[in-house]
């Protein structure tokens, strides 16, 4: 077959690749209709870290990327909810299905749980088949929804929708949502689904600005004006919930200044080993302050209804497009940040 493979730092190439194989009889092989890549990957695509494991020009090469969707074509015998030829879509990542996390419910737990496309434990989706461990609470049917809803299912949705809800939203409240990429983006959405009066939207890029603002935010760019001006908007108290959607220093940095007192703080950004949270802050202002890996399986349940009703859109998202074979300018492009760049949608043939 033909995937993306990471060869190092910033070299991500379309290559022969071999065949993925079942791994056991609770996996499905997924022929790949389409996928796309997540802010995420680029901790990856920078040679930086992502948890322990540091990439460099010595990491083994694997084939990458954890959103996509696709049709099966086989079918371990111990998957029970899905059957060759059903159209899916598949987790960023799982765990063994065996121990006492998965069979609960709860995948993100488990000692084996890891994404795809992060190394050769679990090779990546950016690429035309894939095998998919733990199949049964891995997939999702996306019967009823489009390749762009599917696609934002897999991961990024989910994962703002995580969030979101960690920085405690309230009916009437006011949400801060720092980052405005894919995920910052469907979390001012969803803020305003889930009640928020005010949200307040701060990114460096004018082209995401306007998108948050389109959608009723106040939008800011990052700064040394960035917090009183926060604080004049709301009258000296600052934002209720702060959800950070980036993960890069400055946006990690500028989250506990922007909390009000007793208010909340959620942190979704892959960091970096060093960064860290001035703990006055967070004591003196009494800021509950959250952080994790979403488990993306457990907000299926709360977002599909909230699409398939119209209650939430996530429209104008894919920006730009691409083949498989045009993968390493996707993945330059996406780097970029360039005006008007969001999410990349690669069709898989």
């Amino acid at each position: 077959m033909h995937a993306l493979v990471f060869n190092g730092p910033r070299d991500i190439r379309y290559e022969t690749y071999p065949d993925p194989e079942l791994r056991g009889a609770n996996s499905a092989i997924i022929k790949v209709r389409a996928c796309s890549i997540c802010g995420s990957d680029l901790h990856m695509y920078h040679g930086a870290h992502i948890g322990n494991t540091q990439y460099d020009e010595d990491t083994p090469h694997f084939c990458v990327g954890h959103e996509f969707i696709g049709e099966i074509v086989e079918a371990g015998a111990d998957v029970h909810g899905f059957k060759v030829g059903d159209k899916v879509l598949a987790a960023g990542g799982t765990g063994c299905g065996m121990c006492s996390q998965c069979l609960t419910g709860h995948p993100h737990r488990c000692h084996e749980s890891t994404a795809f496309g992060l190394g050769q434990k679990l090779e990546g989706g950016q690429a035309q088949f894939v095998n998919v461990p733990n199949a049964d609470a891995t997939l999702l049917s996306t019967d009823g929804l489009t390749d762009e809803q599917s696609l934002l299912l897999t991961d990024g949705m989910a994962t703002a929708y995580f969030g979101l809800t960690r920085s405690d939203p309230r009916p009437g409240g006011t949400v801060a949502v720092v980052g405005l990429g894919p995920i910052g983006i469907m979390g001012v959405e969803l803020a305003f689904a889930l009640g928020a009066a005010r949200v307040f939207a701060i990114d460096p890029v004018q082209s995401r600005r306007d998108m948050a603002a389109a959608l009723g935010a106040e939008v800011f760019a990052p700064g040394p004006d960035l917090v009183p001006q926060i604080m004049q908007a709301t009258g000296g108290a600052g934002a209720q919930s702060v959800f950070e959607a980036s993960g890069a220093k400055g946006a990690i940095n500028s989250v506990l200044p922007l909390v009000a007192r007793g208010g909340s703080a959620s942190f979704i950004g892959i960091p970096e080993p060093d960064d860290t949270l001035p703990l006055p802050l967070i004591i003196f202002k009494n800021v509950t302050v959250r952080g994790g890996i979403c488990d993306v399986q457990n907000m299926w349940p709360h977002l599909v209804p909230l699409i398939q009703s119209g209650r939430i859109e996530a429209s104008g998202l894919f920006s730009h497009r691409f083949d498989l074979s045009e993968g390493t300018e996707a993945y330059r492009l996406f780097d970029s940040r360039e005006e008007g760049v969001i999410k990349l949608k690669i069709d898989v043939s």
